[in-house]
């Protein structure tokens, strides 16, 4: 039964990639489910083996890049670096969860998450708003230590980080002859000088 159920998820998740790929193209509203189904190289009938809906398949992409974020930046909170150190991590989780899943990623920036969180029984927005309390919290614990100065406005600050690093979908490929880990350096630079005592 096991054998089965990971079987499906692996499928699942082979089906979800493949509807990135064709909404990141096409668009969501343009995408048919016969759209999905060829990029499979499926009959449409055995891919409502697996969804219900089209909606299904949007709101599993984005809700999976969401939660990755929030387990990944949990993960960061956890260790013993120093918060600076955690910020850094932090940028380049961001930016290699999104590079490593852009079809996903394209999909969560461009695409309406009002409409998603109407069709998805999760609280789409709670998860953004989790996702941000994490990054507060590591900034919280900079301004304890003393890392960190307390007069910056750390929630406008990681406002404006998590929008450098999104917006980042739009140009960053690594055709550009910088490696995630440079691009996590340049953006860590920029970041901590405007925050460190």
């Amino acid at each position: 039964m096991k054998a089965q159920v990971k079987k499906a998820d692996l499928k699942k998740a082979e089906i979800l990639k493949a509807a990135a790929k064709v909404f990141r193209t096409k668009g969501y509203h343009a995408t048919r489910i016969q759209d999905v189904a060829e990029a499979l190289d499926m009959q449409k009938g055995s891919l409502y083996y697996y969804i219900e809906t089209k909606e299904d398949l949007l709101k599993g992409l984005v809700e999976d890049i969401l939660e990755k974020s929030v387990e990944l930046l949990g993960n960061i909170q956890d260790t013993t670096h120093s918060p600076s150190e955690k910020v850094k991590l932090c940028i380049e989780s961001h930016l290699r969860l999104f590079h490593n899943n852009i079809d996903a990623f394209g999909v969560f920036i461009t695409e309406d998450l009002h409409f998603i969180n109407k069709n998805s029984e999760k609280d789409i927005f709670l998860l953004m708003k989790n996702y941000e309390k994490g990054w507060l919290k590591i900034f919280e614990e900079g301004i304890q230590s003393g890392e960190f100065r307390k007069e910056v406005n750390h929630k406008m600050a990681v406002k404006g980080i998590l929008g450098m690093l999104n917006w980042s979908y739009r140009w960053y490929h690594v055709k550009e002859g910088y490696s995630i880990e440079q691009v996590a350096d340049i953006f860590s630079d920029l970041i901590l000088n405007g925050v460190k005592r």
